[in-house]
């Protein structure tokens, strides 16, 4: 038999961990987490990890703020638990708005998700300053850094990614990056890892996608920025604070890296509420053409009034195919 995996995607605050919960005691379901902010440990306001306490969710609270993350270690992981799923006869279903991480899984030949961290070229990154991340990768591709968007321009953690990903491929052969990499990923990880063609053959993936209108997302987002603010997201930050600095990886996230300012009073605290809003309606903007853009995808529009039937008959159908 043909082995399934439900995917559960979408923008911030439109429902997808109730409706993968819903699934998962429907169809004897394991959720597996694709939410590149919630990989991060002690950071759970923020990061909205206010699941339901009987409710276990794999792949969160990974690594500590102060390390590094990438798609391949997501990958990996992730490969890894759908087979352990699969293999007790239960149904894995991921669920998150991380378009990279969800594409990994589905697309596992696409090779810069081979392209291992080089630590050495990390070091003296990291110790350069945005502006000049932006330079040096502006030489490198410009026409690249030119499409990226404002937020990914100004993330030094993704421009060094991008600038490994670059001078690798400036000084190799591209076929043998991919060979090389594949080679390598496979026989260090041979229980997770599947050949492009195999895993396109061996499993029956049902990506289902939530959307809605910009206008009926953006009211809830800011009802979740204000909630997360009464739950005591300032005092999380104060917390971590205690242990990192404000240059670690995990406090370069939304709902965090807004309030530095605040915190080095140089802003108030009304400001930076505000500018976290408007980061997350544009992170929202972001994920909706993330997922415009990608294939085989049934999409569900959440403000029609018959989704929710729409979609349970959507996985019913699809479920009980052979």
């Amino acid at each position: 038999m043909i082995k399934k995996i439900l995917i559960i995607s979408g923008p911030t605050a439109t429902g997808k961990t109730d409706l993968a919960i819903e699934l998962a005691k429907k169809y004897n379901g394991v959720l597996i987490s694709a939410d590149s902010r919630q990989i991060y440990q002690g950071m759970d306001i923020g990061t909205g990890k206010d699941h339901p306490k009987d409710l276990s969710i794999n792949l969160i609270d990974l690594i500590p703020p102060s390390e590094s993350f990438s798609v391949a270690q997501y990958q990996k992981m992730a490969l890894k638990k759908i087979t352990e799923i699969h293999s007790k006869n239960k149904l894995p279903i991921i669920v998150g708005g991380t378009g990279q991480y969800i594409d990994s899984i589905i697309n596992q030949d696409k090779s810069t998700y081979f392209i291992k961290p080089n630590n050495i070229l990390r070091f003296f990154l990291n110790k350069l300053s945005t502006p000049t991340l932006q330079k040096i990768f502006q030489i490198l591709d410009k026409k690249t850094f030119e499409s990226l968007n404002n937020s990914e321009q100004h993330n030094p953690h993704r421009l060094i990614r991008k600038i490994e990903i670059r001078l690798l491929r400036r000084f190799t052969p591209r076929n043998d990056v991919i060979a090389n990499n594949k080679s390598s990923v496979i026989a260090n990880n041979k229980s997770s890892v599947i050949a492009s063609e195999a895993w396109q053959s061996s499993f029956n993936i049902l990506h289902l996608s939530l959307t809605a209108p910009t206008s009926f997302l953006y009211p809830r987002v800011d009802a979740r920025v204000q909630k997360r603010l009464e739950m005591g997201l300032l005092g999380e930050i104060k917390n971590i604070l205690k242990k990192y600095s404000w240059s670690v990886p995990g406090l370069n996230t939304l709902a965090y890296k807004e309030f530095k300012e605040y915190f080095l009073n140089k802003k108030s605290l009304d400001s930076c509420i505000e500018k976290w809003r408007f980061g997350e309606h544009a992170y929202v903007r972001r994920q909706i053409t993330w997922f415009k853009k990608q294939k085989n995808i049934v999409f569900i529009d959440i403000s029609d009034s018959k989704c929710m039937s729409h979609t349970l008959l959507t996985v019913k159908k699809w479920y009980n195919l052979s």
